[in-house]
């Protein structure tokens, strides 16, 4: 689950949200595993490590970003946003979008996504939108347009963080401030393509280059960046990792990758701390609910524990993970 550039263009406040509510009940097969779930969000219970509800959705779920005592879920193949209810479970809503969203990022005061508008002329690779729906109302509350291909986002410290072509096919970081929609370009030295924030920082990895920058979201300044693999270690011959995705929370940075690793990196980037065994293939990551939690490739989900940073057993979610979030007392896991 890219952003910005150094001048405001429009700043839009749109008043009204269309949403289409369609109600759902909760599952009395919960703990059932289908051998191909599809088009749906298992919903893991944190504590005892089981999927307890299953939730139908759009098409082709993909990101979904968790808080705000819900889930919220981009579903790709389709174009719409789906609403769950944190505690019921029940399907509040589903919403047609009007950009191709690529991705989701929960805080700054709503679920934000961006993408490119669906309607009107060719527009340039570098026009795109960040749109902020307001959890309580289900409502779009913030409209920017921006002259960056916005792809992957990042809440946090009062703006959107995000990576994407700042004009002349060059790709860059970016601020977007929450309230107003001011941009700004931000000097990570690198192009991240996996983006996380908290109120202290916005980090970076690149995923070809295996290298993580630090941001400070106060003075929006490169405050450090660190390489995934030593000189060293690539003279003895060993393969650097491959990132896969990009989670902040507990007291460090979690980086997933192909091999099955879970990289557990200092938040101020002062080393990599340790690397966890967790499966043959770790697609996503997500912090919350007391733990980080890692997607894999062989249709499972396990929980690390960051006190102490051991992989607990494979939780079978029935079908292949393509995004995982914890937060409102759950840990949701789209399937596709």
């Amino acid at each position: 689950m890219l952003a910005v550039v150094a001048a405001v263009l429009v700043v839009a406040a749109v008043d009204v949200g269309v949403f289409v509510g369609t109600r759902g009940s909760r599952s009395d097969t919960a703990q059932a595993q289908p051998a191909h779930a599809a088009d749906q969000v298992a919903v893991i219970d944190p504590r005892t490590r089981q999927v307890v509800d299953r939730v139908q959705v759009g098409h082709a779920p993909t990101a979904v970003a968790a808080g705000y005592g819900g889930a919220w879920v981009l579903n790709k193949g389709d174009g719409t946003l789906s609403h769950i209810d944190g505690r019921t479970h029940r399907l509040v809503g589903t919403s047609r979008l009007d950009v191709t969203a690529n991705d989701l990022a929960i805080g700054a005061g709503g679920v934000w996504f961006a993408g490119r508008r669906r309607a009107g002329a060719q527009q340039a690779l570098e026009m795109a939108q960040l749109e902020r729906i307001d959890p309580a109302t289900d409502a779009i509350d913030r409209t920017f347009d921006t002259r960056t291909g916005a792809a992957v986002i990042a809440a946090g410290g009062g703006a959107v963080w995000s990576t994407g072509y700042l004009g002349g096919h060059v790709r860059g970081a970016a601020r977007s401030d929450a309230l107003t929609g001011a941009m700004q370009k931000v000097d990570i030295e690198i192009y991240g393509d996996l983006v996380a924030a908290d109120d202290r920082a916005a980090y970076w990895v690149a995923s070809i280059g295996d290298r993580v920058a630090r941001v400070s979201t106060r003075t929006r300044l490169l405050t450090a960046s660190l390489p995934l693999a030593t000189d060293a270690s690539l003279a003895a011959g060993r393969i650097p990792p491959n990132p896969t995705d990009l989670a902040v929370g507990g007291g460090a940075v979690w980086i997933s990758a192909v091999d099955g690793s879970l990289i557990r990196i200092d938040p101020n980037l002062r080393g990599i701390v340790t690397s966890i065994p967790v499966c043959r293939n770790a697609l996503n990551v997500a912090y919350g609910e007391g733990a980080v939690w890692v997607a894999c490739g062989d249709n499972t989900v396990v929980r690390v524990d960051p006190a102490t940073d051991e992989a607990g057993a494979p939780i079978d979610v029935g079908s292949l993970p393509r995004g995982i979030a914890a937060g409102a007392g759950a840990v949701w896991v789209t399937l596709n």
